[in-house]
């Protein structure tokens, strides 16, 4: 079972509540979650700047920052098996609103999709994946791709067919 409790405290990008639970329910089940509880907050670039600096030490804005709280594995899971498979999380997504909005045009997609790409990046933290190194970042990419590409959106970081082809 999966519950999810969307906190909009931003106005720089129409927010349709029940879609982005949907979304994160469609990623959930992607990953193999067995169950999760997640909060998720929705901010302005001036709120993740605060939390980014409170609670990482980094001071600037982020796209999204994960707060994993609890995890059980309710499962035995495989090495080719997803990393959320069988899991039981609780955890929260702090995302930016205002970055995906701002963002998004240069990435030629929508703004909607851009935060898709961090609600699906900042999920897939909580998950078990991680992007700080290079051996471990290609395997959050490869995830991310899995992802958006099941629920019918590109990363803007993939080849795209040019235009004029």
């Amino acid at each position: 079972m999966y519950e999810i409790e969307i906190n909009n405290a931003q106005t720089s990008l129409p927010i349709d509540s029940h879609d982005i639970c949907e979304f994160l329910k469609q990623v959930l089940k992607i990953q193999e979650v067995a169950a999760a509880s997640l909060s998720v907050a929705l901010v302005e670039n001036e709120e993740i700047h605060r939390v980014n600096r409170e609670h990482l030490g980094h001071d600037y804005p982020t796209d999204v920052i994960s707060f994993l709280y609890d995890e059980e594995i309710c499962e035995p899971t495989n090495e080719d098996a997803p990393r959320g498979k069988g899991k039981s999380l609780d955890g929260e997504l702090v995302v930016s609103a205002e970055m995906a909005a701002g963002r998004a045009d240069e990435f030629q997609w929508s703004a909607q999709d851009e935060l898709k790409l961090y609600l699906a990046h900042g999920l897939l933290h909580l998950c078990g994946y991680d992007d700080l190194t290079a051996e471990e970042e290609p395997q959050m990419r490869a995830a991310e791709q899995v992802v958006l590409q099941s629920l019918g959106l590109l990363p803007h970081y993939i080849n795209r067919p040019s235009d004029d082809s």
